[in-house]
């Protein structure tokens, strides 16, 4: 009998320790799966917190890119970046806020009035700025001021981000997801807090043909004096060129030369052979006294007697005026220009420039063209009088379509011939662009049609939208410039945005803001920026 307890004992003990073994192992088990979930699901954690905050970097990047010109383009941009890469990204999962961000005063932290300003950063609004009212935050370096979609001019934008991000492992200890937390970024594009060394050399060229209305001609002229009213004439060198041919007269170098209808009258005034001066495509130098006030003043307005103000003013349009729309020329007369391949007085605006620059700092150089035709290969007149159809044959001519080649390639009778018009000015854009030169071209009116083609009354060919944006530099991202068919107001505003430099306009209304929007995305330079707390 006491063996047989003590074998029945002995089985005891042996089941009570598998069961012990059993119960140890599904501890073991739990343990792993915890170990697990803390190890795999907060590394994926830290994984996914990563990529929000490089996806939020991007998007405040696209989003500074739009500024100071347009917020509401700013907004879209960011938000449109970060659904790229994270389709669930969304408010409230995602904040955008615009800031003016300037100087601030130093240990008394106030925002300096001399950094507030159109070629900085403007609110838009008079309100004196103290820190901690009105939303407005100062450190000893800089101050951030709230700015709204709809002010004049914002220079940062902000993007803060946070997610829930599901765990694999966790549920099984009762934890579903974890939470990112707040990642932020704030990028902010031009002065950032100062008056920006900014350097650019710039030549608009403009149509003023008789296809362009008096009103629209004036709705342009606005926008360009607008445009000169954001920038910093220390830094940046404005000249303007016209399509067609100006010949100076007292007070305005832009004029139109008017004629009496005769064949040759119309070869004399294209020339300048009347008024016994030179017609030209680039009728006036640089300038570097368009606004008033200097350096950081708080208000620059234009300067009413600035040789550049005036003529943008005084320049005018024939109607009717037999000469058509010539745009190679042009473009290569400004490019001429800017390259120092024409005499000019940019030479010496540079030297004085440089005291200004720091130390390595680049200068750049471009075109803003506007166009509402189709282009002609032959300056003059279009028919038969006699045998005669009268083409520049000067260095900066039509059909040189090298930027310093003397000779004219072309031959035959190109009259009309918008085909090789368009050829050429896709040519004279490459070289200008091979040389350094950004080139922006913008549309207006018949140009935006995707039925208008080079070649005049043609149903086939190149469309003359399609060769203005093969003209253009490529976008900032390094992507190709393209026309996206501006025939509604809703890919006018895609057109616009999109962020290359090819932009269409159908009103002087729209024809007015492009220029400034085009001038900012000159200024593609954003950086990232620590905001002040």
């Amino acid at each position: 009998m006491k063996r047989s307890f003590e074998a029945w004992g002995l089985r005891w003990s042996r089941t009570r320790e598998r069961g012990a073994t059993a119960v140890v192992l599904a501890l073991c088990f739990m343990l792993i799966v915890a170990a697990a979930a803390f190890s795999f699901d907060t590394a994926n954690l830290a994984l996914k917190r990563q990529t929000l905050q490089n996806i939020v970097d991007a998007s405040a990047q696209a989003g500074a890119s739009f500024l100071p010109s347009d917020p509401a383009g700013a907004y879209t941009a960011a938000l449109q970046y970060a659904q790229r890469y994270d389709p669930t990204l969304a408010p409230p999962g995602l904040n955008l806020t615009l800031w003016c961000l300037v100087s601030s005063t130093g240990v008394t932290k106030q925002p300096v009035a001399a950094s507030i300003g159109p070629w900085t950063c403007d609110p838009g609004t008079s309100a004196t700025y103290v820190n901690g009212v009105g939303g407005v935050v100062c450190d000893t370096v800089l101050c951030a001021i709230p700015c709204s979609a709809t002010a004049p001019a914002c220079n940062t934008m902000q993007v803060e981000g946070h997610q829930d991000v599901p765990f694999y492992f966790a549920p099984a200890i009762g934890i579903p997801t974890g939470k990112t937390g707040s990642v932020i970024a704030v990028s902010c594009k031009g002065a950032c807090g100062a008056v920006s060394p900014n350097a650019m050399d710039i030549a608009f060229v403009t149509d003023r043909t008789t296809s362009l209305a008096e009103s629209d001609l004036t709705d342009m002229k606005t926008g360009i004096k607008k445009t000169l009213a954001t920038m910093t004439p220390e830094y940046q060198f404005v000249t303007l060129g016209t399509i067609h041919k100006s010949t100076p007269i007292t007070n305005c170098d832009t004029n139109l030369a008017t004629y009496t209808g005769s064949n040759p009258d119309w070869n004399a005034a294209r020339n300048g052979t009347t008024t016994g001066k030179t017609a030209t495509w680039m009728p006036m130098g640089f300038s570097n006294d368009y606004l008033t006030g200097a350096l950081g003043d708080a208000s620059r307005p234009l300067k009413a007697s600035s040789k550049l103000v005036v003529n943008v003013g005084c320049m005018n349009r024939a109607d009717p005026q037999p000469w058509g729309t010539h745009l190679a020329a042009p473009l290569k007369a400004a490019a001429r220009m800017l390259l120092g391949k024409t005499s000019s007085n940019l030479g010496a605006l540079t030297t004085a420039r440089k005291a200004l620059l720091p130390l390595g700092a680049t200068v750049k150089q471009a075109i803003i063209m506007e166009t509402d035709g189709v282009p002609e290969e032959t300056i003059g007149f279009n028919g038969s009088v006699g045998s005669t159809n009268y083409k520049d044959n000067s260095v900066d001519g039509l059909g040189h379509v090298t930027l310093d080649d003397a000779t004219d390639p072309v031959s035959g009778n190109p009259s009309n011939n918008g085909e090789l018009g368009c050829t050429n000015l896709q040519t004279v854009a490459s070289e200008a662009k091979t040389a350094g030169i950004i080139v922006i071209m913008i549309a207006y009116g018949d140009a935006t049609k995707q039925t208008t083609h080079c070649k005049k009354g043609s149903s086939s060919g190149t469309v003359v939208g399609d060769a203005l944006a093969a003209s253009a530099s490529p976008a900032p991202s390094g992507l190709a410039t393209d026309n996206d068919k501006c025939d509604s107001p809703a890919a006018i505003t895609a057109e616009n945005s999109d962020g290359d430099f090819y932009f269409c306009a159908v009103t002087g209304t729209q024809l007015a803001s492009i220029f400034n929007t085009a001038m900012s995305q000159l200024n593609t330079t954003t950086k990232f920026v620590k905001m002040p707390k």
